[in-house]
């Protein structure tokens, strides 16, 4: 058995600082497995980690999200391929900011302590998609046991931390692709040229999948998805998605990557999906599978519930536009701020506002508040206002009061500044797949 420095690590004091949270919180994932005989499984694989080309493994699909819309579904349409190797759901989400936080970790204390570290997001060991920890700490063991085949300096690396997360999970998980030097799924999600950067210099392959939607729809998907939050974040509920929405880095390539980004259409997963996966599967560079139209994670179906449906795969009824948190008016000012983005990405708009004085008409509709901002309000006059009423705190129902009207004010600033920029310069959006249908959906 390897002797980790991490399943030596004592309970933290009082104080202790994060990282010896995080190893802690490793350590009792894996105490049962550290004091437990796993050389056999640990024999066998070994032998499955020398299929691998470590070295050579150079190849990442990163996917990236705009709101709701799709990035994980486009992702369980990768799980299975015989090509690909992947964490699922959002369990790799947060590889990046792990090994940014914690450099100097060994290699295998960064693989037992990143499932703890995104355990609350994303847990590798409980849930639908669970896997053994027995099987992913004896996976772990194997890769330290065979560390003499790879130069140190490259087991200290931000690549070698990636890729043997990646190997790890699907030893675990009794995987084995086709390919010795299989494509990494790597699920970033969010944004951050940072993160993009590092990948690229890391793995020169890398190429970058953003998922987009209907802006309407992934406007009041987002907003709905938000909505069950606590209390304390009802205030600037509504402006949180519009600035996530316009944030000019998620809605077009990251800086440098423009020829290795493409964008796929949240609808076409639904409507589409053998025509959307076989181009994405030609980009990719990998083989067209049967697999690649069945949504699952670790083999298992990967479910969606909503209105008390459940289904999984593409459901073409998910393609049609939602707007139950908008009113005519407020669809009416994102046709205005997102004109672009629907001209860009196919999606119906009304043909009047190709003429920018329309547009700038139907911005002073901004004076009226919208429907999410009265939907949020609500919920702050229900859960903060009145109970700091009741309980006679009324600094803190004018506090909450004070909240919803600069909430209407950041909005109408942000309406504001990111319409006439977008008017002065030129808006290089993702490019979304030409093979791809155009068909627009309503």
């Amino acid at each position: 058995m390897v002797d980790s420095q991490l399943l030596r690590e004592e309970r933290p004091a009082e104080g202790a600082s994060e990282l010896e949270e995080i190893l802690a919180r490793a350590n009792a994932l894996f105490r049962a497995e550290g004091s437990q005989s796993l050389d056999g499984s640990v024999a066998e694989k070994i032998e499955e980690l020398q299929h691998y080309d470590v070295l050579a493994m150079d190849r990442v699909a990163a996917i990236m999200a705009w709101g709701r819309s799709g990035s994980v579904l486009l992702a369980s349409y990768l799980d299975g391929h015989e090509d690909v190797i992947m964490l699922p759901e959002l369990c790799g989400w947060r590889l990046h900011a792990f090994t940014e936080r914690y450099p100097s970790l060994p290699l295998t204390d960064k693989l037992l302590a990143y499932p703890a570290f995104a355990s609350k997001l994303a847990p590798f060991f409980e849930g639908n998609f669970a896997i053994s920890p027995r099987q992913y700490f004896a996976a772990v063991q194997a890769i330290a046991a065979s560390s003499d085949r790879w130069p140190h300096e490259f087991l200290e690396s931000r690549r070698a931390f990636i890729v043997f997360a990646h190997i790890a999970y699907t030893l675990a998980l009794g995987r084995r692709p086709t390919s010795s030097r299989p494509l990494i799924v790597y699920a970033q999600h969010d944004a951050d040229r940072v993160a993009a950067r590092h990948l690229v210099e890391d793995f020169p392959q890398a190429k970058f999948i953003h998922t987009v939607r209907d802006p309407i729809s992934s406007c009041d998907r987002s907003f709905h998805q938000l909505l069950d939050t606590v209390a304390e974040r009802h205030t600037y509920l509504a402006y949180s998605v519009l600035e996530f929405l316009t944030d000019s880095q998620r809605d077009r390539p990251q800086p440098g990557m423009e020829l290795r980004t493409r964008a796929i259409r949240f609808e076409d997963l639904h409507c589409d999906i053998a025509g959307t996966m076989s181009n994405v599967a030609d980009w990719l560079g990998i083989p067209y599978r049967a697999t690649l139209l069945d949504s699952t994670f670790n083999g298992i179906p990967y479910l969606v519930t909503r209105d008390g449906v459940t289904w999984s795969g593409p459901r073409p009824q998910q393609a049609q536009r939602q707007a139950s948190h908008l009113w005519p008016k407020d669809r009416a000012l994102l046709f205005v701020l997102f004109y672009e983005n629907f001209v860009q990405w196919h999606y119906p708009c009304p043909r009047i506002l190709k003429h920018l004085l329309v547009r700038c008409l139907l911005l002073t509709s901004l004076v009226l508040p919208m429907k999410m901002e009265i939907v949020a309000a609500k919920q702050i006059w229900k859960r903060s206002v009145l109970p700091s009423l009741r309980r006679r705190n009324f600094a803190r129902a004018m506090k909450s009061l004070a909240g919803i009207g600069l909430c209407r004010m950041k909005i109408i600033r942000l309406f504001v500044s990111v319409f006439f920029q977008r008017c002065a310069h030129d808006t290089k959006l993702l490019p979304v797949d030409p093979k791809q249908t155009t068909e627009p959906l309503g």
